[in-house]
């Protein structure tokens, strides 16, 4: 009994463990966020493992039958379509309910665009603060960011690829043309490119070039130089 937190590639499918793949293969079933994308990742590696769909939509219906399962001694694994799971991805539910039934819980460590796009950001790591997801709509994404825009720690943002013009500009207008930040684009891809500059000089950069894939956005602190 025993549900596996797997880490799978951000991107690069070489940048998955043997440990990783060892628990994909042994586990009973494979919990991931969308079948199609869980499904594609267990083909490439050639992993033959049933696989329960758990997102938003099934969490209520399927977390239950879950717990029952590792409750009758079986093993699980959950992943999430990449990188590490439950970093603004589903699944925490079903961690939550396991850990307070005493159900043993291990995370398998791996790639996480999180860690990727901070240590290559050239930012202070000395302290950091994840923010995931801002709202989507701009007037509550940018009251947000007015509650943020005296943070002194580095700070992560994700969003959606077709809203990093919106964030980008809202950024420099709550934040101003002058601070600093990194977009991480297309991390572990032969493609991946880091945009490093003041907002003003990000922004400008992607009205030049704009830029439709994953990214991860690094923002520097009030004050830190």
């Amino acid at each position: 009994m025993m549900l596996y937190i797997v880490s799978t590639p951000i991107g690069n499918p070489d940048d998955i463990s043997l440990r990783a793949l060892r628990i994909l293969r042994e586990a009973k079933t494979v919990i991931c966020e969308e079948r199609r994308e869980g499904a594609r990742l267990l083909r490439y590696y050639q992993i033959d493992n049933a696989i329960v769909e758990l997102n938003e939509h099934t969490e209520r219906e399927f977390v239950p039958e879950l717990i029952g399962r590792l409750r009758r001694g079986e093993t699980l694994a959950l992943i999430s379509d990449h990188g590490t799971p439950l970093l603004a991805d589903p699944g925490g539910r079903l961690v939550k309910q396991a850990i307070a039934e005493g159900i043993p819980v291990s995370a398998v460590p791996g790639a996480s665009s999180l860690l990727a796009a901070l240590v290559g950001s050239g930012m202070s790591l000395e302290r950091f603060r994840f923010i995931g997801f801002l709202p989507a709509k701009k007037e509550d994404r940018r009251a947000a960011l007015n509650q943020l825009r005296n943070e002194r720690d580095t700070w992560i943002v994700f969003d959606t690829p077709y809203r990093l013009s919106a964030l980008l500009t809202d950024l420099r207008g709550v934040l101003g043309a002058e601070r600093r930040m990194v977009v991480a684009c297309s991390l572990t891809m032969p493609e991946e490119n880091f945009v490093r500059g003041t907002a003003q000089q990000v922004v400008e950069h992607f009205q030049k070039h704009p830029f439709k894939g994953e990214f991860v956005v690094i923002v520097e602190g009030k004050n830190r130089n």
